[in-house]
């Protein structure tokens, strides 16, 4: 009995001790894999000029439905990290595609990387691409439909060769606020959860997703893009922090000034902001702006103040649309302030070495392939 005894912990051990080894050996090459992506994502952003480093942390918008010379002279000039689709560049599946892959095609010969295409495909009333998926957030029954409805929105998203949804929207919001009709109409604890399984269902699908806009646009009764909305308290958070669990890519800040914050800029403006942010939502994940270019800003704040306010305080990505200020003078307000000593060439490394790894993601599945087959190796 005592042989045997000896015998089954010898075999315990042996089991044991093979267990640690595969252990060892895994994470090591875990390691080794971390260093190596580490390393490339340094090698890419040693291969970028300045203006090209600067370009990508903006995501912006143009007017026109195809590319034509106007467009890919801004593309070659601004080297923009991502295009914003809205619903004027927007007409059909096929005008579409053909539109992404012309893009594409242009940033990959330019910087060496894909670019983000994005657009806010909430559901209901926001919905940019009305033949697909677009069931209002409010219709959402529960974390198997918030689920479901990711996953299919996220494929059809995918197949046009979109890679970033500006979605879903986590604001608390009441029955006479400007953003109701667009939110889930629930309290935080519900909103979290259906957020969260939202939030999987688009990953499952390949899709980037910046959830928004925290803290909040809830209780402002006006359009806080026409006119600069201030509110006396922060609102509630605890909704952001159960979507992170799903780790969302990005979260997209308010430009909403919170007097409980800080009383003289808006949210994204704020170092005060952007440190509430980090502290309170845990994960690895780009922080990007809401659209800079709104009345709500340009007839509050200088242009210069506009582009380099939000960098300052932390923010990674810039979205400039173009809608009221021409997206070149918005680019061409940061790389002033850059040249000029401003904003360090530091600070821009630390959010483009962000942005890089991401687009790694979309780029490592793509070796070898040409912008066409983007729309499918995501």
């Amino acid at each position: 009995m005592g042989r045997l005894v000896k015998i089954i912990l010898l075999g315990f051990v042996l089991i044991l001790t093979g267990f640690f080894i595969v252990y060892e050996i895994y994470f090591d090459v875990q390691k080794i894999e971390s260093i190596k992506v580490s390393s490339k994502t340094e090698e890419k952003l040693n291969k970028l000029s300045l203006e090209q480093k600067i370009g990508q942390l903006f995501v912006i918008g143009f007017d026109g439905k195809s590319l034509n010379s106007d467009i890919e002279n801004l593309v070659k000039e601004l080297h923009p990290g991502g295009i914003l689709l809205l619903k004027r560049n927007i007409e059909d599946e096929n005008q579409l595609k053909e539109l992404i892959v012309s893009l594409q095609e242009i940033a990959l010969k330019d910087t060496g990387l894909p670019l983000f295409i994005a657009v806010d495909q909430e559901g209901g009333l926001i919905s940019r691409i009305e033949w697909i998926e677009k069931t209002s957030q409010f219709e959402i029954k529960d974390n198997i439909h918030a689920y479901q409805v990711g996953k299919d929105r996220g494929t059809e998203l995918r197949e046009l060769g979109i890679n970033l949804n500006l979605a879903p929207l986590l604001d608390i919001s009441f029955s006479n606020d400007f953003i109701f009709e667009r939110s889930f109409q629930k309290n935080h604890e519900i909103i979290g959860e259906l957020a969260k399984s939202l939030i999987q269902g688009q990953k499952e699908a390949g899709m980037f997703t910046a959830v928004k806009h925290f803290p909040g646009y809830g209780g402002i009764s006006f359009n806080p893009e026409e006119k600069l909305a201030r509110l006396e308290n922060i609102p509630e958070v605890s909704q952001f922090q159960k979507a992170a669990e799903a780790f969302p890519e990005m979260i997209m800040a308010s430009n909403v000034i919170y007097k409980g914050l800080y009383e003289e800029y808006p949210f994204s403006f704020s170092k005060e902001g952007i440190g509430f942010l980090k502290s309170n939502v845990q994960g690895d994940y780009l922080i990007i702006s809401d659209d800079l270019s709104q009345n709500s800003l340009l007839n509050k704040f200088s242009l210069k103040e506009i582009v380099t306010l939000p960098i300052k305080a932390g923010i990674d990505i810039l979205i400039f649309s173009g809608w009221r200020m021409p997206v070149v003078n918005g680019v061409s307000a940061l790389r002033e302030a850059i040249e000029s000593g401003d904003i360090s060439e530091q600070r821009i490394d630390r959010s483009v070495l962000k942005i890089i790894k991401l687009k790694q993601q979309i780029s490592i599945q793509c070796v070898g392939l040409n912008a066409k087959n983007l729309l499918n190796c995501f």
